[in-house]
């Protein structure tokens, strides 16, 4: 009875932070289309109920309705008035700093938001109940929903940031812990089943906008993969593919910015490499304070992976230029010793010191990199001769680009 007392403020919660939200967002025309949602809404939820319920739980829910009183437990889900939605506004909320999207940002905002509510209707007429074990994997699953928004919208970084603050907060997060997950969710990909959660939540909204009719019902597998998590069944058999990233001039962005400034920007180089990680089967080995060690299985997505990183970058510093980011890349490929997670060995040696010979915004990689990309619709042209500490003789680079 707890569990769904406690599922019942959930979706409560959602539901009134909905209303604020279409107040703020939302035309005329879009606020009742989703007042028609909610009411669509609760009819579907009340008529499963209604099956379930017993006459005594009618009664005193009819009883408390006249005196315009919500036991929250026992009545989870009501139809939010948009009209007097002031009154059921939470004290954390300041409707006045919010920014109302305009153009494609609304519409995609509108589209997440039309999202959550079939998922959540999903979950409330599965009975599906949200435990407190399963939170943080469901926050991860919106996360991942808001990445889609970030990527088909002109949003920067701040305001993806405040979006997934936003949407954390509307499902029960608490406004002080959907802060600290928004700012810091990039951090939580190191894990594969945290990524899997993330990936599920991006890939549901993309079939959802779409127009698959199923998608907002995904979240139910998500769940319940989070419950009982595959083993991780990678192997470290055979060559690998080792990529470095480095923020350049990181101690000047430290006395140029302060600490805030050098941290949000470490921050973007963060979501960057890593939702880059993601889209090319990477797997991040550690983070080394100005930049990324990560692995992958294939040399040519390792490639494609460190293209999509220096695309994204320029994307950011084209709409952030007080707060722009510039790195260096540099891939080789080998059989590195794994130890605890780790790699070592020349192969990550000669990956770190290819990444020191890139310039800014460029990539370098090894021959062997280059031998094991052929066929893929990529472009190696040789970059020059180095000298590399260890290596007798120069070593030849290339510089990666997209045929």
């Amino acid at each position: 009875m707890l569990e769904y007392a406690s599922w019942g403020i959930f979706v409560l919660s959602f539901l009134l932070s909905y209303s604020l939200l279409a107040k703020v967002f939302l035309s005329r025309e879009e606020k009742e289309l989703m007042s028609s949602i909610f009411g669509s809404t609760k009819k579907n939820i009340n008529k499963t109920k209604k099956n379930k319920s017993k006459t005594l739980k009618k009664k005193k829910l009819s009883k408390k309705r006249k005196n315009k009183k919500r036991n929250y437990s026992s009545d989870p889900v009501i139809e939010p008035s948009l009209d007097n939605f002031e009154d059921n506004l939470s004290e954390d909320v300041d409707v006045e700093q919010e920014v109302e999207p305009e153009g494609d940002d609304k519409e995609a905002t509108l589209a997440l938001m039309n999202f959550l509510q079939n998922s959540l209707q999903h979950l409330v007429l599965k009975n599906i109940n949200i435990a407190s074990s399963d939170r943080f994997g469901t926050n991860l699953y919106l996360a991942g929903a808001c990445e889609v928004v970030r990527e088909d919208s002109s949003l920067n970084y701040d305001q993806f940031i405040k979006l997934l603050e936003r949407v954390l907060s509307l499902i029960g997060n608490k406004p002080s812990a959907a802060k600290k997950l928004a700012d810091n969710y990039d951090e939580y990909l190191l894990e594969p089943q945290y990524i899997s959660m993330f990936q599920a939540g991006t890939d549901a909204l993309k079939d959802y906008l779409k127009g698959d009719m199923n998608a907002a019902s995904k979240i139910e597998n998500a769940i319940n993969e989070w419950r009982n998590p595959k083993k991780d069944s990678s192997t470290t058999d055979g060559p690998i593919a080792v990529l470095f990233t480095d923020i350049v001039g990181s101690t000047k962005l430290t006395q140029e910015l302060g600490d805030e400034g050098a941290q949000k920007v470490l921050r973007v180089h963060n979501a960057i490499v890593r939702l880059a990680l993601r889209d090319f089967s990477g797997k991040e080995v550690k983070h080394t304070g100005d930049g990324i060690m990560a692995r992958f299985s294939k040399s040519h997505q390792a490639v494609e992976s460190a293209l999509i990183m220096i695309k994204g970058l320029r994307a950011h510093n084209s709409e952030n230029k007080e707060l722009s980011l510039h790195m260096r890349i540099g891939i080789n490929a080998g059989e590195p010793i794994v130890e605890e997670n780790d790699l070592f060995g020349s192969t990550v040696q000669m990956a770190a010191r290819i990444c020191d010979a890139a310039e800014t915004d460029k990539i370098l990689v090894s021959n062997i990199v280059r031998e094991l990309s052929q066929g893929k619709p990529i472009v190696f042209d040789e970059a020059g001769k180095y000298g590399m500490k260890g290596i007798d003789g120069p070593v030849i680079l290339y510089e990666p680009s997209r045929k």
